[in-house]
């Protein structure tokens, strides 16, 4: 004997989308089971299907392509965006479903979540750790979780979504669900997404909602099946991966589990929803010579295929009116037995006993007669709670799907306004580090062109684009990719030295001691001749007659000049000339600190005459200065400082730039920003 296949005889329910359902459909006929065919939702080309296709294309532009599902890469390749290509980025799959489908075109993928097949098994992996200025494209259909997109982001990387497909409720063939479900029933259901969960609730009728959600389902994710039951389903079970053959696993478990508890022993006594169906027809089995066919009083509506709920207390008030007519019938019989003992007992008393069967008869005959009153009543009683109960459902129905429409249409809006205030926050810290970057933009500025401190203005700039590149925000690259260009002209840029001339001039002033004067003029700055050391007497004698001599040759100095000389110095004459110079080239460092330069060089050449003028040129401290000073005229201080203000205006308007971004016109705004490889300015990637 063969053991039977795991799933024989068990309907179950598939609400893949159609394209999808089949793998798994042929895979439970296989193992016995009937598939019964029911899309929820249809998957349909998203609007914004070309833009993510064209972002697709740009492999050059990511470090890390993410696809959160089999729908997500089966969209692209129908969209011609995926092929196999060395030259694309890394690849990470949400689960193995999504593997398999990579493979199936031909593409393995880099990256697995290993724990857990959903957003947040795939962040713990370690390659989504350091993803800091990694450009990552998200490709997944209209809506969905944010969780992937916001972690990613918060650990600094650039991130994009490719939004490729979209979801469509199935509305069509509902009828055909709602009979199945009244008539032969579902053994077990499956869903494989939260929309279908709710799509699916939605559309049973309130009244059969009870047996849809004692149902067993079947689910991909521990976070489907925590939100099929806050919807009230109380049997869920959870697949190892989104793979058929994991549901198929889950499916076989769940079979093997209903077979286990239906195949339990009870102690011989019959279930207690049994044994009410089997009261329930004796009181509504009509009486002998009734017309089952003819409507009385006494008569009972047959029961619908699931009956709507009965209140509590209705429930207990016929089981208590069927317990009392069955102790009046338990009592009449044996009343009739002890007559029939007595009667055979007493023998010849037989009037005594007629009259004693007579009362006893006329008893019973009244006790039947309230016995059939009560049933009457009782079922009476019965057929207008049934009608007020059927009321009672249909309102709460009515009610229920209203506030249940209301419930979803609260739900939805508080989840975009949730979405709007995360992406509000998202963007608070990016907004800070932007305007600070615009303040050291505008120093830097103010700087350049006050002051002139090229040294100050470049670190103020490569300050900017740390914080530029911090924020994390993509409409920024254009802004770097212009400060970029601003920082390399200022870098390349050679300022005037103000503070070595300054010094040299200085140098020179405290040279002009030492030039000697062209005139002649008494020596008034001889240094002090160093006193003698003691010596014999005869020595002294031989030194006084030197010295003497050579006083007297001291007095005559002998020169010869082409130049004409006029008079002899006055010693205020001689201090005079050399005042007049410094005074010259004082005035000549202060036109060089206000960065004047026709001052600068007429002060400079008139000091330069005055020195060729006034003092002796064949001295080494007149060539020393004459040199520095002819030097020094070839230096230009109206130097012209490179414009730095387009990175400034760009970033005044962020705004546009982020309008620009987000209608995704890759040539001329992300795409040469966002290359991989592509290094900030000061070597920051």
């Amino acid at each position: 004997m063969s053991t039977p296949p795991s799933l024989s005889g068990m309907r179950i329910l598939v609400t893949r989308p159609k394209d999808q359902a089949e793998p798994l459909c042929r895979l439970i006929d296989a193992a016995g089971g009937n598939a019964v065919r029911f899309p929820l939702l249809d998957i349909e080309p998203s609007t914004r299907a070309a833009e993510g296709a064209a972002l697709l294309q740009q492999v050059a532009d990511w470090d890390w392509w993410i696809f959160v599902s089999a729908n997500a890469v089966n969209q692209a390749r129908a969209l011609g965006a995926l092929q196999p290509d060395d030259a694309r980025p890394r690849i990470a799959g949400i689960g193995q479903a999504t593997a398999d489908a990579l493979l199936e075109t031909g593409i393995t993928a880099d990256l697995i979540p290993e724990s857990q097949s959903n957003s947040e098994g795939l962040l713990d992996m370690p390659a989504m750790q350091d993803v800091v200025g990694r450009r990552i494209l998200i490709v997944r259909g209209e809506g969905g979780r944010e969780t992937l997109k916001e972690r990613l982001v918060e650990r600094g990387a650039l991130v994009q979504y490719a939004e490729l497909y979209r979801r469509v409720p199935v509305h069509t063939g509902a009828e055909t669900l709602i009979d199945g479900l009244r008539t032969a029933g579902f053994d077990i259901l499956t869903a494989t997404s939260g929309e279908a969960i709710e799509h699916l609730y939605s559309l049973v009728p309130s009244e059969d909602r009870p047996c849809l959600i004692e149902t067993p389902l079947v689910v991909i994710s521990e976070r489907l099946k925590n939100q099929a039951g806050s919807l009230g389903f109380r049997h869920v079970s959870v697949a190892d991966t989104a793979s058929d053959a994991a549901v198929l696993k889950a499916l076989k478990d769940v079979a093997a589990h209903l077979a286990s508890s239906r195949a339990a022993p009870n102690d011989g006594d019959k279930p207690l929803a049994e044994e009410a169906k089997q009261m329930t027809d004796a009181v509504q089995r009509p009486a002998a010579g009734e017309d089952p066919q003819r409507p009385n009083e006494s008569a009972v509506a047959p029961a619908p295929a699931h009956p709507p709920r009965r209140s509590r207390v209705a429930a207990w008030l016929g089981y208590s009116m069927l317990v009392v007519i069955l102790l009046l019938a338990t009592a009449g019989y044996f009343l009739i037995q002890e007559l029939r003992s007595k009667q055979e007992g007493l023998g010849g008393e037989l009037n005594k006993g007629d009259l004693h069967v007579l009362e006893l008869s006329r008893q019973v005959s009244s006790l039947q007669t309230q016995l059939a009153t009560l049933h009457s009543q009782f079922a009476t009683l019965q057929s207008q709670l049934g009608t007020e109960d059927s009321k009672l459902e249909r309102l709460l129905g009515e009610q229920s799907a209203d506030f249940g429409q209301k419930l979803e249409d609260a739900r939805k809006e508080l989840a975009q306004s949730i979405q709007t205030i995360q992406r509000q926050l998202s963007r608070t810290h990016s907004d800070v580090l932007i305007a600070d970057a615009e303040y050291l933009l505008g120093i830097a500025n103010q700087k350049l062109h006050l002051s002139g401190d090229v040294k100050s203005v470049l670190e103020a700039m490569q300050a900017a684009d740390q914080r530029l590149h911090d924020s994390g925000d993509p409409s920024v690259f254009k802004v770097r990719e212009a400060l970029a260009e601003e920082i390399n002209r200022i870098e390349a840029f050679q300022a005037p030295d103000v503070v070595g001339l300054s010094a040299k001039l200085l140098a020179i002033e405290a040279k002009t001691r030492e030039l000697p004067l062209f005139l002649p003029h008494p020596d008034m700055s001889k240094e002090p001749r160093e006193t003698p050391k003691a010596k014999s007497p005869e020595a002294e004698t031989g030194d006084a007659v030197d010295s003497t001599l050579e006083q007297l040759k001291g007095l005559v100095t002998v020169r010869r000049s082409d130049r004409p000389m006029h008079a002899v110095l006055t010693p205020q004459e001689a201090a005079g000339l050399r005042e007049i110079l410094l005074l010259k080239l004082e005035m000549t460092r202060t036109s060089l600190l206000r960065g004047d330069d026709a001052l600068f060089h007429s002060n400079l050449e008139s000091a330069n005459a005055w020195l060729t003028e006034n003092f002796d040129r064949d001295s080494p401290a007149f060539k020393d200065i004459s040199g520095d000073l002819r030097a020094m005229a070839g230096v230009q201080l109206k130097a012209s400082f490179p414009d730095i203000s387009r990175s400034l205006a760009l970033l005044r308007n962020i705004e546009k730039l982020r309008l620009e971004t987000d209608a995704v016109t890759p040539a001329s705004t992300t795409a040469p920003a966002a290359s991989p490889g592509s290094e900030a300015p000061g070597g920051k990637p």
